[in-house]
């Protein structure tokens, strides 16, 4: 069973060693979730407002199709 912790933002899983610790200059706190797509973390921007960055998987990189759901998401 994985731990959840209590932030100011709500409940969130910690980060696992295997969990990136930035993306693209963004500080990764913890972890929000995880699904079919990939992984979605939380940030801070520099203001202090958080942020979700989602870090899809590495296999969908070359899918067409996934590229252009993700964009819709986005």
């Amino acid at each position: 069973m994985t731990s959840q912790q209590q932030g100011r933002d709500g409940v969130f899983q910690p980060l696992e060693e295997s969990d990136p610790r930035t993306v693209a200059g963004y500080r990764l706190t913890a972890k929000l979730g995880s699904g079919g797509m990939g992984k979605v973390y939380l940030s801070y921007t520099p203001g202090g407002r958080p942020v979700a960055i989602k870090v899809i998987r590495p296999d969908f990189s070359e899918d067409a199709e996934f590229r252009r759901r993700f964009q819709q998401e986005v």
